[in-house]
This record gives structure tokens, C-alpha cells and sequence, in this order.
């Protein structure tokens, strides 16, 4: 296995913050409308312009750590851990 380098590390950063990204993303929307609190796949990808191939390795991430949920209408929405790690994060920002 070959060493990570610059490059991979600067990798993980930009995945990191992606994630932040969509988080944000999916907090303020059920924040703002809790009845309707899901977005897609295509609505994240405009505003936060990441082409949906990037986009869907961190929301199998989210998915899987049961931060965020994929609805039957293919809807993405943060769940209640999902919101804790976005509270966590921004207090390891602001702090």
C-alpha cells in the first residue's frame, strides 16, 4: 500500500468539508421546513454547486452513519444525530 500524499490528504479535507457542506445544507432546510424537511439530490447539487457524482460518496457516508436519510421520494434529510454532529462541528469551528 502506497503512502498517502499530499494530494490524498487534501482529498480527505475537501470530503470533510463537503459533508459540512450538505449537513448544513440539510439542517437548514428541516430547520426552515419542517414539514417538507427532505431535498435532491439534483436541489443540492445546484446549491451547493458539487456535480452529483461528488456528491454521492458523502451521502452514502451520512446515510450509513444514519446522519441523514434517503426518503422513497429520493428526498435527502438530516436525521437527529445529523443534527448533532452539525452542532458539534460548529462548535469545534467557533471555539
Amino acid at each position: 500500500m502506497e503512502p498517502i500524499r499530499d494530494e490524498g490528504v487534501q482529498c480527505i479535507r475537501d470530503e470533510r468539508k463537503m459533508r459540512l457542506a450538505i449537513i448544513t445544507a440539510l439542517y437548514r432546510q428541516r430547520q426552515s421546513n419542517p414539514s417538507q424537511p427532505g431535498i435532491t439530490l439534483g436541489d443540492l447539487e445546484q446549491l451547493l454547486g458539487i456535480p452529483k457524482a461528488q456528491l454521492e460518496f458523502s451521502l452514502w457516508y451520512l446515510n450509513e452513519g444514519q446522519f441523514v436519510k434517503r426518503g422513497d421520494n429520493g428526498n435527502h434529510a438530516i436525521l437527529m444525530k445529523g443534527v448533532d454532529l452539525a452542532e458539534e462541528l460548529l462548535d469545534r469551528v467557533t471555539l
